[in-house]
């Protein structure tokens, strides 16, 4: 349906086609969401941890980037611009539900020759670390993620989550110490201020 809009607005359109992303640099549509589709849902799986939800929140951020695709600033990144829509759209679910987040549906790999004592490890640690990021807070997790999965700069961050680079940063620091310290690698200090 999505890969579709384009399409269908530029029959509409006998002027010229409406599936171009301009002033994205005139890319098709369909190959301009083929391109990020990824990015986007690795970020709103990282957010959400629910795999409906990623799907839903990943078709409505690319129709927001396409209604609003007059106001993409020409030389800027287009996938730190989506990631900012898509961060959007997931606040948005966030304060119309106001619940907490649910555990992922992700799926272990067919077929795994590891040996079972391994798997179970694994297992755990992952279930280890899909809590401690779920104990974060949605802005710290927010910035986590965009700095270790999608490789970000702090000032592309910052303008995603809407903050300065010192509080991305300081998100960012936030974020390792509370998750070192879940997982067993630093002693946990008691917060000071809370």
């Amino acid at each position: 349906m999505l890969l579709e809009l384009g399409r269908s607005e530029a029959k509409l359109d006998e002027a010229g086609p409406r599936d171009r992303l301009d002033p994205g640099g005139g890319e098709p549509f369909q190959a301009w969401v083929e391109r990020h589709w990824s990015a986007v849902c690795r970020l709103l799986h990282g957010l959400t941890a629910h795999c409906h939800d990623t799907e839903d929140l990943a078709q409505e951020t690319f129709l927001r980037a396409w209604k609003t695709r007059g106001s993409f600033r020409p030389g800027s990144n287009q996938r730190a611009w989506l990631l900012r829509i898509a961060s959007n759209a997931f606040f948005d679910l966030r304060r119309r539900r106001e619940v907490r987040r649910t555990e992922s549906l992700v799926a272990e790999p067919a077929g795994s020759a590891e040996h079972p004592a391994k798997k179970l490890e694994q297992a755990e640690q992952v279930e280890l670390l899909r809590a401690a990021m779920a104990e974060l807070p949605d802005t710290t997790r927010l910035v986590f993620h965009l700095r270790a999965a999608e490789e970000l700069s702090f000032r592309e961050i910052a303008d995603i989550a809407e903050v300065s680079e010192e509080a991305a940063r300081w998100h960012m620091g936030q974020a390792r110490r509370k998750l070192l310290a879940r997982l067993g690698k630093l002693p946990v200090k008691a917060n000071r201020g809370k």
